[in-house]
């Protein structure tokens, strides 16, 4: 266990992810997952996602959508895959079924966030860029699977345009651009869904299943 820092919705607690079971079951009829025959579920937990405005910071927002439209491709039948970027090595979990599969999600993504943690309390702050941590992706998901990346888009490193078209092109691409609270103007289509961290899981669950239809 890692310290942890001691500010209000900075940290990510396995219980909350795994009571978004429940929240994710409650929105089943905004949104099915059933034509996704998986999920590879990224997670932005680097330096600049590390902070908030008012109800969480970027890293546990992005945390709970990601385990929200886990649990819903879970309860579905889909399974369930985990990459976890930050500043230190990468958090991977390999495809898993069900309720197992979400456990094991939930622990990286817990394990991930005490990593990032650990390493902004020993001054790590500068991002490294996204484009090289997503070459994990290959290893991870299948043709035609989903796949959910959840970031702030800083530092995104050079080619991510080409790398993100490469990955839409192969996958079901959605793209959660996660912000506080700031208007971005994102046209129908694109599979770019803004995400606000003010809203409590709650509110989220219910936009993210109509913005990811």
């Amino acid at each position: 266990m890692t310290s942890s820092l001691h500010v209000p919705g900075a940290s990510l607690s396995a219980a909350d992810l795994v009571a978004l079971r429940e929240t994710a079951q409650a929105h089943a009829g905004s949104w099915r997952a059933r034509d996704w025959p998986g999920a590879v579920l990224v997670a932005d937990f680097r330096p600049s996602m590390l902070r908030g405005q008012l109800r969480a910071f970027r890293s546990v927002a992005a945390a709970e959508a990601l385990a929200l439209i886990g649990w819903r491709v879970a309860l579905d039948g889909g399974w369930v895959a985990l990459l976890a970027l930050g500043a230190s090595a990468p958090v991977v979990v390999s495809r898993g079924a069900g309720e197992a599969g979400m456990q094991d999600v939930i622990a990286g993504l817990v394990r991930a966030h005490e990593m990032a943690e650990a390493m902004a309390l020993a001054g790590r702050f500068d991002d490294p860029p996204l484009v090289p941590g997503l070459q994990a992706i290959e290893d991870l998901a299948p043709p035609g699977s989903a796949l959910v990346i959840a970031s702030g888009f800083e530092m995104p490193g050079i080619g991510l345009a080409a790398r993100v078209e490469a990955l839409a092109g192969a996958h079901h691409l959605r793209l959660l651009h996660v912000t506080d609270g700031e208007t971005l103007d994102v046209a129908p289509g694109t599979g770019l869904v803004a995400l606000d961290a003010n809203l409590p899981p709650e509110q989220a669950a219910a936009y993210l299943g109509r913005a990811l239809r």
